[in-house]
């Protein structure tokens, strides 16, 4: 009888010290709300705020869009963009998700460097020589990617 006490209480105190050691499903990781993602390359990225140039949300069902456009600078890159039917927020970040409101995934040949939750111009400064790809994507709140972006093709000579 003792000896099957000890057993019963020595696999309670292993199956314990085990959920505790994995985490719950629920934990959060929290994310990067704006600024560089991937501290491996010398490029950054620098978004200033214009006042008066808001993007609203849409109530309607209409679908949100981005539209972006680009100057080169030497090695920097200067990008302007606007959404449509898509309501930018930097505070609703890895909150729940709300129809028409979050933020883009900004992403230099392949890699994510920025998640940026206002309108504005951004800088990418200190590009390398040759052809990039950036990409902006919309995502909603918790993240998930809305499968709409603009992709613009840079040369930096």
């Amino acid at each position: 009888m003792k000896k099957t006490w000890v057993y019963g209480a020595a696999t309670l105190v292993v199956l314990g010290a085990l959920t505790t050691a994995c985490g719950s499903k629920d934990e959060v990781i929290p994310s990067v709300a704006t600024g560089t993602k991937d501290a491996g390359t010398a490029t950054t990225v620098q978004v200033k705020t214009e006042t008066g140039t808001g993007t609203k949300a849409s109530t309607t069902s209409a679908k949100p869009a981005i539209d972006a456009n680009y100057k080169v600078d030497g090695k920097n890159v200067t990008i302007t963009y606007q959404t449509s039917n898509f309501k930018l927020s930097e505070d609703d970040m890895d909150k729940a998700n709300v129809l028409g409101v979050g933020h883009l995934h900004l992403y230099v040949d392949g890699k994510q460097k920025a998640m940026i939750g206002k309108t504005g111009p951004l800088t990418l400064t200190n590009l390398t020589t040759g052809a990039h790809e950036i990409k902006l994507e919309l995502q909603q709140n918790d993240h998930k990617d809305l499968n709409i972006e603009k992709i613009l093709n840079i040369v930096v000579k």
